[in-house]
């Protein structure tokens, strides 16, 4: 059964403490907790590593994945593509992956928001290269995420540097439903052609706006997504990415958090065999 887990993000907008967050996801019933990180300095501290590692162990939800954002206001010079923040970069992934082998998480994800249109594909490999290499030393592995308006904007757009760099097994895909609907596409038709690539996954839902993050299902049925991931034999977890839903007052990350759950297990109510 796919791993379902709940990101911490999802509740900033409320000004939940991490206490309060860890309560809510247990009572939810997720399997665990994604941890979002700007700065591992700042969220991935060595102090709060310990607290998340206490709440975890209290309430039974651990902490099972780590996403890295790079939105363009904390990475004003780019991001992957620009060889001004490569140092910058690698020293982040390097801390971010070490605290995720300790913490028995086997992969981490990264979005490459500083990375916008028109930002040479070359360069990105070239440091994509750097950090397949950053996390076999780890003996880890690291899960891009496109999104459209970005350079990297859809999963053909990782793959296609995922084989210009012979990083396949290494560096891999995280998916967002959410962002795919944004973009127009069916996310459940895509998995069987993902499913080498396929690391993490990101339950949203939109209506065109790649920020809006809705609850998975207010839009789109999430049912056949979920099938073609277990048609596809995907062995990675999944998790709500609802916070722009939750900034922008829809609903609050405990609803969303809810809602997502109630409709994966009636999905599993449901599923035949």
């Amino acid at each position: 059964m796919i791993e379902l887990l709940a990101p911490d993000w999802n509740h900033w907008p409320d000004g939940l403490t991490r206490s309060e967050i860890a309560e809510a996801v247990a009572r939810a019933g997720v399997a665990g907790l994604e941890l979002g990180v700007y700065d591992t300095g700042v969220e991935l501290a060595a102090g709060r590593v310990d607290e998340w590692r206490r709440l975890g162990d209290r309430h039974g939800v651990p902490v099972r994945a780590l996403l890295y954002s790079m939105p363009p206001e904390r990475w004003p010079d780019g991001g992957l593509g620009s060889p001004s923040s490569r140092r910058r970069l690698l020293d982040e992934v390097d801390a971010l992956l070490a605290v995720a082998t300790d913490l028995g998480i086997d992969r981490v994800g990264l979005w490459p928001g500083a990375d916008l249109p028109g930002v040479d594909r070359g360069a990105i490999a070239t440091v994509v290269a750097d950090l397949a290499l950053l996390a076999a030393r780890h003996g880890n592995r690291i899960a891009i995420e496109p999104k459209p308006g970005t350079s990297i904007a859809a999963p053909a757009d990782v793959i296609s540097i995922i084989d210009a760099t012979g990083t396949a097994g290494t560096i891999g895909l995280l998916l967002d439903t959410g962002h795919e609907f944004a973009a127009g596409r069916d996310p459940a038709a895509m998995v069987a052609g993902l499913a080498g690539h396929l690391l993490h996954v990101h339950l949203g839902d939109s209506d065109g706006d790649p920020d809006a993050d809705l609850p998975p299902g207010r839009l789109h049925p999430l049912d056949p997504f979920l099938a073609a991931l277990d048609a596809a034999d995907y062995r990675g977890a999944m998790s709500p990415d609802v916070y722009g839903a939750v900034e922008s007052g829809v609903v609050t990350g405990v609803q969303a958090v809810r809602e997502t759950v109630e409709r994966v297990t009636s999905y599993r109510a449901r599923r035949p065999g």
